[in-house]
Protein backbone atom coordinates (compact mmCIF):
# COMPACT_ATOMS: atom_id res chain seq x y z
CA UNK A 1 0.00 0.00 0.00
CA UNK A 2 1.13 3.28 -0.85
CA UNK A 3 0.87 6.66 1.08
CA UNK A 4 0.57 10.02 0.29
CA UNK A 5 3.58 11.73 1.50
CA UNK A 6 2.23 14.81 3.76
CA UNK A 7 4.91 17.01 3.06
CA UNK A 8 4.69 17.07 -0.95
CA UNK A 9 3.39 20.46 -2.31
CA UNK A 10 0.00 20.55 -4.05
CA UNK A 11 2.00 21.38 -7.06
CA UNK A 12 3.52 17.98 -7.45
CA UNK A 13 0.34 16.31 -6.74
CA UNK A 14 -0.82 17.54 -9.87
CA UNK A 15 1.64 15.78 -11.58
CA UNK A 16 -0.56 12.71 -12.35
CA UNK A 17 0.70 9.57 -12.90
CA UNK A 18 -0.21 9.80 -16.80
CA UNK A 19 1.68 12.79 -16.85
CA UNK A 20 4.80 11.79 -14.85
CA UNK A 21 4.15 8.07 -17.20
CA UNK A 22 4.49 10.41 -20.57
CA UNK A 23 7.38 12.77 -18.98
CA UNK A 24 9.36 8.76 -18.23
CA UNK A 25 8.42 8.13 -22.29
CA UNK A 26 10.03 11.65 -23.28
CA UNK A 27 12.99 10.24 -21.58
CA UNK A 28 12.98 7.37 -23.20
CA UNK A 29 12.44 8.73 -26.78
CA UNK A 30 15.03 11.29 -26.13
CA UNK A 31 17.76 8.35 -25.40
CA UNK A 32 16.64 6.52 -28.39
CA UNK A 33 16.59 10.03 -30.49
CA UNK A 34 20.45 10.65 -28.98
CA UNK A 35 18.73 14.22 -27.36
CA UNK A 36 20.93 14.40 -24.75
CA UNK A 37 21.24 16.87 -21.69
CA UNK A 38 24.97 16.59 -21.38
CA UNK A 39 24.81 18.04 -17.71
CA UNK A 40 22.37 15.52 -17.17
CA UNK A 41 24.10 12.51 -18.24
CA UNK A 42 27.30 13.74 -16.59
CA UNK A 43 25.88 13.77 -13.49
CA UNK A 44 24.49 10.40 -14.16
CA UNK A 45 27.86 9.05 -15.12
CA UNK A 46 29.66 10.61 -12.12
CA UNK A 47 26.31 8.71 -9.88
CA UNK A 48 27.00 5.68 -11.54
CA UNK A 49 30.42 5.50 -11.01
CA UNK A 50 31.01 4.83 -14.41
CA UNK A 51 28.85 2.11 -15.38
CA UNK A 52 27.32 2.66 -18.42
CA UNK A 53 24.25 0.93 -17.63
CA UNK A 54 23.96 2.13 -14.01
CA UNK A 55 24.04 6.02 -15.75
CA UNK A 56 21.41 5.65 -18.46
CA UNK A 57 18.87 4.34 -15.20
CA UNK A 58 20.28 7.83 -13.61
CA UNK A 59 19.74 9.83 -15.87
CA UNK A 60 16.01 8.94 -16.75
CA UNK A 61 15.67 9.81 -13.19
CA UNK A 62 17.53 13.14 -13.16
CA UNK A 63 16.22 14.03 -16.54
CA UNK A 64 12.23 13.50 -15.23
CA UNK A 65 12.96 15.16 -11.95
CA UNK A 66 14.09 17.99 -14.40
CA UNK A 67 11.06 18.28 -16.43
CA UNK A 68 9.37 18.13 -12.73
CA UNK A 69 11.48 21.48 -11.97
CA UNK A 70 10.64 22.96 -15.51
CA UNK A 71 6.50 22.53 -14.77
CA UNK A 72 6.91 23.98 -11.55
CA UNK A 73 9.29 26.31 -13.01
CA UNK A 74 5.86 27.52 -14.60
CA UNK A 75 6.86 25.72 -18.54
CA UNK A 76 4.02 23.80 -20.31
CA UNK A 77 3.63 20.25 -20.30
CA UNK A 78 3.16 20.19 -24.01
CA UNK A 79 5.80 21.79 -24.79
CA UNK A 80 8.51 19.98 -22.62
CA UNK A 81 6.60 16.65 -24.56
CA UNK A 82 6.71 17.95 -27.91
CA UNK A 83 8.71 16.02 -30.67
CA UNK A 84 11.21 18.01 -32.83
CA UNK A 85 8.71 18.27 -35.64
CA UNK A 86 6.20 19.69 -33.47
CA UNK A 87 8.76 22.63 -32.04
CA UNK A 88 10.18 23.09 -35.55
CA UNK A 89 6.16 23.72 -37.06
CA UNK A 90 5.02 25.26 -33.63
CA UNK A 91 8.52 27.62 -34.41
CA UNK A 92 7.25 27.89 -38.10
CA UNK A 93 3.50 29.24 -37.46
CA UNK A 94 5.07 31.64 -35.11
CA UNK A 95 7.70 32.76 -38.19
CA UNK A 96 4.69 32.69 -40.63
CA UNK A 97 2.39 34.77 -38.61
CA UNK A 98 5.15 37.12 -38.14
CA UNK A 99 5.70 37.19 -41.91
CA UNK A 100 1.96 38.21 -42.39
CA UNK A 101 2.09 40.88 -39.32
CA UNK A 102 4.83 42.46 -41.46
CA UNK A 103 3.24 41.87 -44.88
CA UNK A 104 0.08 44.01 -43.79
CA UNK A 105 2.54 46.35 -42.33
CA UNK A 106 4.58 46.88 -45.89
CA UNK A 107 1.16 46.88 -47.61
CA UNK A 108 -0.41 49.54 -45.32
CA UNK A 109 2.95 51.47 -45.66
CA UNK A 110 2.49 50.94 -49.47
CA UNK A 111 -0.77 52.42 -49.81
CA UNK A 112 0.18 55.36 -48.04
CA UNK A 113 2.75 56.16 -50.11
CA UNK A 114 0.92 55.74 -53.20
CA UNK A 115 -1.70 57.55 -51.93
CA UNK A 116 1.12 60.84 -50.93
CA UNK A 117 2.39 59.98 -54.88
CA UNK A 118 -1.10 60.14 -56.02
CA UNK A 119 -1.98 63.58 -54.15
CA UNK A 120 1.50 65.16 -55.15
CA UNK A 121 1.20 63.96 -58.82
CA UNK A 122 -2.44 65.80 -58.37
CA UNK A 123 -1.01 68.75 -56.98
CA UNK A 124 1.94 68.75 -60.28
CA UNK A 125 -0.85 67.94 -62.85
CA UNK A 126 -2.84 71.15 -61.44
CA UNK A 127 0.58 73.35 -61.35
CA UNK A 128 1.62 71.68 -64.73
CA UNK A 129 -2.22 72.84 -66.14
CA UNK A 130 -1.33 76.05 -64.98
CA UNK A 131 1.71 76.89 -66.80
CA UNK A 132 0.33 75.28 -69.89
CA UNK A 133 -2.95 78.05 -69.53
CA UNK A 134 -0.80 80.89 -68.31
CA UNK A 135 1.59 79.97 -71.93
CA UNK A 136 -1.44 79.75 -74.19
CA UNK A 137 -2.86 82.99 -72.40
CA UNK A 138 0.23 84.87 -73.09
CA UNK A 139 0.50 83.49 -76.74
CA UNK A 140 -2.80 84.51 -77.71
CA UNK A 141 -2.45 88.16 -76.11
CA UNK A 142 1.09 88.15 -78.14
CA UNK A 143 -0.91 86.78 -81.20
CA UNK A 144 -3.46 90.27 -80.30
CA UNK A 145 -0.49 92.51 -79.85
CA UNK A 146 1.05 91.06 -83.71
CA UNK A 147 -1.81 91.66 -85.46
CA UNK A 148 -2.87 95.07 -83.53
CA UNK A 149 0.45 96.09 -84.86
CA UNK A 150 0.98 94.58 -88.04
CA UNK A 151 -2.93 96.54 -88.83
CA UNK A 152 -1.68 99.76 -87.60
CA UNK A 153 1.46 99.64 -90.38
Amino acid sequence: MKFRNPFKSDIEHLISNEAENALYEKAANDIDEKIIDKGIWTKAYSRAQGDEVKQKVFYIELIVEHYKDLIRAGEELAHILATKEEIRLQEEEIRRQEEERIRRMLEANKKRYDATLLKEFDESTKTAEKVVLTVTVSLFIFAILVFILSTNL
